[in-house]
């Protein structure tokens, strides 16, 4: 949690306090405040005329989630995937290596059954603010 998700739970926070906080933060920690899950509660918090400063970013973000969704799901309806998904979790490593590399981590949550909403935040934070460089790894 950063510094103004921080702020945001203390009991004796001023509004204004953090709606300058808010302010100052920079897009990449904002969309961080998003794909954590707490951005809700800081958006609770902040004065009513400054709310919609992240509520505007917030919505495009779920967009873009469900986006990415829609795009997996599209994925794991292909009779292929299905298939794959069926086989030995190497089989289906090498299948989801080959073919769908950018949606290998949440492939292979939809392989666990652990697929969860903040693992989809999460993809969508690091797709925009990935450390490693797309060119670095080819």
């Amino acid at each position: 949690m950063n510094r103004v998700g921080k702020y945001a739970i203390e009991k004796d926070m001023n509004e204004t306090e953090l709606l300058k906080m808010v302010l100052e933060l920079p897009d990449k920690d904002k969309m961080l405040m998003w794909s954590e899950g707490y951005i809700d509660l800081v958006i609770e918090k902040l004065p009513k005329y400054g709310q919609d400063i992240l509520v505007n970013r917030k919505d495009k973000w779920e967009d873009t989630k469900g986006y990415y969704q829609d795009k997996l799901d599209n994925i794991l309806s292909k009779e292929e995937m299905k298939m794959k998904m069926k086989s030995e979790r190497k089989e289906f490593a090498l299948f989801v290596i080959e073919n769908y590399k950018e949606f290998q981590s949440l492939l292979f949550l939809c392989y666990d059954g652990n697929l969860k909403d903040d693992d989809l935040r999460k993809f969508v934070y690091r797709r925009r603010y990935g450390t490693r460089k797309s060119y670095l790894i080819k």
